[in-house]
């Protein structure tokens, strides 16, 4: 069974007479333990050793060793997750600007070629308008133009009505590139300038960090079961006197379905993380976190998949059966532009709740790819319209959502490699079946979820040679070969047309397509195998 930390949380400050005293004793210890969570940081950012952190705080602060160890923790945690986000962003932004900076070079290497070509012009205008003479007395020879133009002098077609030529929204892209380019150098100095910023949330936070070598997973906050649980907190030095060495604080609207998981983890004696703090309402509230165990019931690959293909617009899925034949298949689509991150969420949940809904029906485990949305995110390549949704659309929450859902009905998620899936899906299945890409590369991922991952090239796609034979390789090798050679040069739609078939002798059977499609060769001469 998959162990995953929950957090659980419930409202303390009910005006209730057995929560008073506790109140009181947070009221004053919280800022104290700010105090003390800014000291730890700036302690950790100047590489103190934690056992000369732990003694300078219960010196300063008058508090036990426990308390002490307890915010180090914490803030060690807060601390590495905000040095991963800060390389992240920085990596993201070293790849933008990589990107902007290789697009402004093909650019002004076009440009420099088409100012080359008209001076050539010029100079052949001249010499035909004013010709020369040789010592015979002859006239020289005008020189052919060999150069051809980078940009033509027409309009798009297909364009706004702007009234600009190729050559004109060249140099305006240019324009535009270089103003992106010192946009993210600067942002890219704000980041250096600024640093690690670590969040350590409101001044009014206690926490305290639990592990399995403590008594009760946690012996600064112990957990007592009961008809109305209670937490048993160890009150630090300072404040002995007013309130003594303990206090007790009744959970009684603590959520039945997360107490049974937090009973579970203290039986076990696994470590259980308290954190008080308070709401927007200004009530105080505690959270839990613990190691929740979760049985998987929807797990059996032998009855098929369901695989999801993510796009910022739409999430397509796909369920097989035992054989890995497509059974049932759709689109959810997804509406992100313009919604706040309450809406974001609420739709991402919703697409999410009709999916598991579905594999729960079935019994049929969820497959997606492995999300690393990072490396899309660096690549703002496809126009103004994908890069908004591209920005807009809420990748790790999405699957953190899907993950928690799945993890609380019991379904299985399976993540594969999402290598050629969307080539394989438009040339193999999007018009056997009907379907749309995104459709077919989710049947493409429940296949892998289902360990079918040699999908053979068609035949219409690639011919045999019988004079230079090649050893056999991986089948995505010749899927890299297509996808270089081939499905860069036709849309996705004019994949349902029909194939011509043309061959000639010694050649098999050679596939051109309907696009006019040179034939598929290798380095060596040899040409892709059949099988």
């Amino acid at each position: 069974m998959p162990q995953v930390y929950q957090t659980y949380v419930t409202q303390i400050s009910n005006n209730l007479s057995g929560e008073i005293f506790a109140l009181d004793m947070l009221e004053q210890f919280s800022p104290i333990a700010a105090s003390m969570s800014q000291m730890v940081l700036a302690g950790l950012e100047s590489d103190m050793k934690k056992e000369k952190l732990n003694s300078l705080i219960q010196n300063t602060f008058n508090v036990n060793k426990r308390h002490a160890n307890s915010v180090i923790n914490f803030v060690t945690g807060e601390l590495d997750s905000a040095e991963k986000s800060y390389k992240k962003h920085l990596e993201i932004l070293d790849a933008k600007i990589k990107l902007v900076k290789q697009e402004t070079e093909k650019l002004n290497k076009r440009l420099k070629a088409h100012r080359e070509y008209v001076r050539t012009v010029e100079k052949r205008n001249l010499a035909i308008k004013s010709p020369q003479k040789t010592k015979t007395g002859k006239l020289k020879k005008v020189s052919p133009l060999n150069k051809k133009p980078e940009f033509d002098d027409a309009c798009p077609i297909n364009g706004k009505s702007h009234g600009k030529t190729y050559l004109q929204l060249a140099k305006q892209q240019l324009h535009q590139k270089k103003r992106q380019l010192r946009m993210y150098l600067d942002r890219k100095s704000r980041v250096l300038q600024g640093g690690v910023k670590v969040n350590l949330g409101n001044l009014g936070q206690v926490a305290f960090v639990g592990s399995t070598n403590e008594t009760n997973s946690n012996q600064i906050c112990q957990l007592i079961p009961d008809v109305i649980p209670q937490l048993k907190i160890r009150v630090p030095y300072f404040l002995e006197e007013t309130f003594g060495a303990q206090v007790q604080l009744p959970l009684y609207k603590i959520n039945p379905h997360g107490y049974d998981k937090i009973v579970t983890a203290w039986a076990l004696n696994q470590a259980l993380t308290y954190v008080f703090s308070k709401n927007p309402k200004g009530k105080w509230v505690v959270a839990i976190t613990c190691l929740v165990d979760f049985a998987i019931t929807s797990n059996e690959k032998s009855l098929g998949c369901i695989g999801l293909d993510i796009n910022p617009d739409s999430v397509g899925w796909c369920a097989t059966n035992c054989h890995g034949n497509p059974v049932a298949w759709g689109k959810v689509n997804l509406d992100l532009h313009s919604c706040s991150t309450d809406q974001t969420e609420a739709r991402l949940a919703g697409a999410i709740t009709e999916l598991t809904n579905r594999a729960l029906a079935t019994k049929k485990p969820i497959v997606i790819e492995k999300l690393d949305f990072s490396e899309k995110k660096k690549q703002f390549s496809r126009g103004r319209k994908y890069n908004r949704m591209l920005s807009g659309f809420a990748y790790a929450k999405f699957k953190e959502l899907l993950k928690a859902r799945c993890l609380k009905l019991g379904i299985k998620v399976i993540e594969v490699s999402p290598k050629y899936s969307s080539q394989i899906g438009v040339v193999k299945y999007m018009k056997r079946y009907g379907m749309g890409s995104d459709s077919a590369a989710s049947l493409v991922l429940a296949r892998r979820g289902m360990n079918i991952y040699y999908e053979r090239m068609p035949v219409r796609y690639a011919f045999q040679s019988s004079i230079q034979p090649e050893p056999r390789q991986h089948v995505f090798a010749y899927w890299q070969r297509f996808n270089k050679y081939y499905l860069k040069l036709g849309s996705r739609h004019a994949w349902f047309g029909l194939p011509t078939l043309t061959g000639s002798t010694g050649d098999s059977l050679v596939n051109t397509g309907n696009f006019g499609f040179p034939k598929l060769q290798h380095k060596h001469g040899s040409v892709c195998p059949v099988w």
